[in-house]
């Protein structure tokens, strides 16, 4: 348990690769200082050791490697003498570079601030060295690598950046993605589901209809008009999966009667209350809309289809409201349904800002509701 503490212990401080350039300056100081002539070697030997070994600390802790060595230096310069040694000198280089390239501005500041006091306190203490060295010295091992650090540091930062604003695109592309696939499949579902509600409907009373051949002939012509329709729309949706510019408009509400007339001729009771003004509409708006009636006779003629229902379309300056009501018994449709067309249409029209309502009432009529805003597209 030790060993694991003390293993995280050192990684919080160093890594491998600075560990290990740190080891490797430490024994290049020591054999450089005890090789070259002088007082006192193993003191300035040890103190080299001890400056150079701060290195291990360059990233993780880039202002107390700055620190470490510049205490270093001073302690050997005021102790023994002006460190000359090639290893005290390349860590003078590294840790400028480094506190420049991971730490912030600020404290790069302070870390370069420390390396150059002592930097020049080793000239002055030099007595073979000159104070006229102390600004091309400061300027060679400390301004230079910090200046390229600071670069390098900027480059990092440009970087993830970069990185981070090519994530939240990708984010947004895929969620643009999702909503436009939930779109069209809420656009299938519509014309799908209307289409063979109609289709079933008038299938079966053409089937019932042998003895009458007008009446077959009329619904067999009404299934023809609602598959042509039908696949009309399925080519306009099948336009936008292949990006084509010619998918065609979207339907709005100057397709109500044909839609009303639709399903009329299938044999549900509608009377429609339209006011004036929808040719105003911003094209979301009127889609969205003639959706809204749609969904609801289509759902009138698979629940309720000897109910009566009542569609109004009302639009004004602010707002176009929709509002479908079938009075009838309601049952359980035999053409199937899972109530993702409700689902659907709730989530389009909450998208343009708008309000939705669909139930049973009091006296077992289902009653649709919606408004838009017009100001939504």
């Amino acid at each position: 348990m030790v060993g694991v503490n003390c293993q995280l212990a050192i990684r919080r401080l160093t890594t491998a690769p600075d560990a290990a350039l740190g080891a490797v300056l430490l024994v290049a100081a020591v054999v450089a200082t005890l090789g070259a002539d002088g007082e006192q070697p193993v003191a300035r030997a040890a103190l080299a050791g001890l400056t150079v070994s701060g290195i291990a600390l360059r990233r993780r802790m880039p202002v107390l490697a700055a620190a470490w060595v510049s205490i270093g230096m001073a302690l050997e310069s005021a102790l023994t003498e002006s460190p000359d040694e090639i290893p005290v000198l390349l860590a003078v280089v590294i840790a400028a570079f480094s506190v420049a390239t991971h730490a912030s501005l600020q404290q790069a500041f302070v870390g370069a601030t420390l390396l150059s006091m002592s930097t020049a306190l080793a000239i002055a203490l030099d007595p073979s060295d000159s104070l006229e060295n102390i600004l091309p010295t400061l300027a060679l091992f400390i301004l230079v690598p910090a200046a390229i650090g600071v670069t390098v540091h900027r480059g990092r930062r440009d970087v993830v950046s970069l990185k981070m604003r090519a994530d939240a695109l990708a984010r947004e592309a895929e969620q643009a993605a999702d909503m436009e696939r939930r779109r069209i499949a809420r656009e299938l579902h519509d014309v799908v589901s209307h289409a063979v509600t109609l289709i079933a409907v008038q299938a079966e009373a053409g089937a019932a209809a042998g003895d009458n051949p007008p009446a077959a002939r009329s619904a067999f012509e009404s299934i023809a008009d609602v598959s042509r329709d039908a696949l009309s729309e399925l080519h306009r949706l099948l336009g936008l999966l292949q990006a084509q510019e010619s998918a065609g408009p979207e339907p709005g509400l100057d397709r109500l009667p044909a839609l009303v007339d639709g399903v009329r001729a299938a044999g549900l009771a509608v009377d429609v209350q339209e006011a004036k003004g929808r040719d105003q509409l911003p094209a979301q708006v009127d889609h969205c809309a003639y959706r809204v009636v749609q969904e609801g006779l289509t759902n009138a003629l698979r629940h309720a289809p000897s109910a009566r229902v009542r569609v109004h379309v009302i639009c004004d300056d602010l707002a176009v409201r929709v509002g479908v009501e079938s009075r009838g018994k309601q049952h359980r449709s035999a053409y199937g349904g899972t109530g993702q067309g409700l689902a659907g249409l709730r989530e389009r029209v909450l998208a343009l800002g708008g309000t939705f309502e669909a139930g049973l009432t009091g006296d077992g009529s289902f009653r649709l509701d919606v408004r838009i805003p017009v100001a939504a597209a």
